[in-house]
């Protein structure tokens, strides 16, 4: 008689954290999504590159006034400030290797320059050329350098020849997302930490200027400070559970669709345009291998048609692919020699005149003596931002206007000043229409406060008719809101 068997346990085979963390960095992938990122980002950034070459001479050189980011902690004497054609000719390599970048020739190569010198020229004019999206594509490139993103869809994958595409550890993919989630989370924090920003008064000036680019919207859109908190606020959580959220599934579709549209908004809203564009080029790194794989094939349908202009055959046999380096070098050469001789015949100084080189012309004695004569005085209407009345305030802010109320309602009058300013006495008073105080407020707006209401309930014995509100700092009106009271 057989011997029963004892069964054994059917032990599911599951993957330790440390497994899966092994995995997380370092399982091999078709790089098409870091493909994606060095075909689009190159492109973004020489929206802001472009326009700067023709004022090198003066932001880089020199020949100009540079504005280098070492001086500020007293390294005033690093000679790291090129002549003007070296200048030149350094950001014209750098030009052209964004575009070889994004074509994936040389791949790496032109990548490593683009590292060196990117931040470089940033460094070197920090009034306006380095910005917060400077730091962050110098850490991209970084990334971009140590991976295989020219495996794919480039120039140098046409010249290898393989028929399959080559893999790589997913590492550098996965510190460009983890990279973009810490700079959300590190925003949110400040943002938490700014009582302007949560009251929407930051973003409402913002909106008002147009100190980077024309913003469409935004001067249409300040009028509405509800929703103006609104947004501050869902931007505010967006930033807080995107490091969370971002990963897979539905949430990534959730908080990477928001972040398009929030870029996008940037633009229109705030007059940002490199910014935005950056961040959603490197949004192509939190797609997986399938849909970096789909997306990027509808890119190589066009790209494609690049590649037809060399000729049939293998691609290392051809002319392209056997002299590739040596065509590499001479085009990067040839063209920084143009470029700097097309400098040189722009002759910004006007050295080449018949005249001779432009000179300052001297300004009058009248200006000159307005630039020193010290702080002129401020009106005082010159310190109201803008003066309303509503019935209805909600986390602080007047979230109606309104000019007619009726009896038993509260008519609420805010007053937003403009910063800075100094500790202001000031007045809300409510007027009939012959101009009779019947109501009033006052306080002192200390320094630091930008917004001051004042509440007059309209009680039972107010006649029905106009009324106005009168806005006075230091004891002088300043403007009036005209409110009509209904029976």
């Amino acid at each position: 008689m057989s011997q029963p068997q004892l069964e054994t346990p059917n032990l599911q085979t599951q993957k330790s954290y440390w497994d899966q963390l092994n995995d997380f960095f370092f399982a091999e992938e078709t790089p098409y999504a870091l493909a994606l990122v060095r075909i689009l980002f190159p492109l973004a950034l020489l929206v802001g590159v472009i326009p700067r070459w023709f004022h090198v001479r003066e932001l880089y050189s020199l020949d100009g006034a540079p504005t280098p980011f070492w001086e500020g902690y007293g390294y005033q004497d690093l000679p790291i400030i090129f002549s003007p054609w070296i200048a030149m000719a350094a950001y014209t390599v750098m030009v052209c290797c964004l575009c070889t970048m994004s074509l994936g020739w040389q791949t790496r190569f032109s990548t490593i320059v683009v590292l060196v010198l990117y931040p470089y020229f940033g460094l070197t004019d920090y009034l306006s050329t380095l910005t917060k999206y400077t730091v962050v594509a110098t850490h991209i490139l970084l990334l971009l350098s140590m991976s295989g993103c020219g495996r794919v869809w480039s120039i140098d994958a046409w010249l290898a020849g393989d028929a399959q595409p080559q893999k790589a550890a997913a590492w550098p993919r996965r510190l460009m997302q983890i990279l973009i989630a810490v700079v959300y989370l590190g925003a949110a924090v400040t943002k938490l930490r700014m009582p302007e920003y949560l009251s929407g008064d930051l973003m409402r000036f913002w909106m008002l200027t147009n100190t980077n680019f024309a913003n469409p919207l935004g001067e249409w859109f300040s009028t509405n400070q509800v929703s103006i908190v609104a947004m501050c606020y869902i931007t505010l959580i967006w930033e807080i559970v995107f490091p969370f959220l971002c990963w897979r599934g539905l949430t990534r579709t959730v908080v990477l669709g928001l972040g398009v549209f929030f870029h996008i908004l940037t633009f229109f809203m705030l007059g940002l345009l490199v910014f935005p564009l950056v961040y959603i080029a490197v949004y192509c790194a939190f797609l997986n291998e399938e849909e970096a794989s789909w997306l990027g094939s509808k890119l190589k349908s066009w790209g494609g048609q690049i590649f037809k202009l060399f000729p049939a055959g293998s691609p290392r046999e051809s002319l392209f692919g056997r002299f590739h380096h040596a065509l590499f070098a001479s085009a990067l050469t040839v063209i920084t020699l143009l470029a700097v001789t097309a400098e040189a015949q722009m002759d910004l100084y006007g050295e080449q005149r018949a005249e001779g080189r432009h000179v300052l012309t001297p300004i009058s004695p009248e200006r000159e003596a307005e630039l020193f004569s010290g702080d002129l005085k401020i009106r005082p209407i010159d310190k109201v931002f803008a003066f309303d009345t509503g019935t209805t305030l909600l986390g602080g802010q007047l979230a109606n206007s309104r000019s007619e109320f009726r009896r038993g309602e509260t008519l609420v009058a805010q007053c937003m000043l403009t910063p800075p300013h100094e500790d202001i006495w000031l007045e809300i008073d409510l007027h009939n229409s012959d101009n009779l105080q019947v109501d009033r407020f006052a306080i002192i707006a200390p320094r630091e406060e930008v917004r001051v209401y004042a509440t007059f309930p309209l009680r039972e014995f107010l006649e029905p008719g106009q009324y106005a509100v009168v806005l006075k700092l230091q004891g002088r009106e300043v403007t009036r809101r005209h409110v009509e009271l209904l029976p």
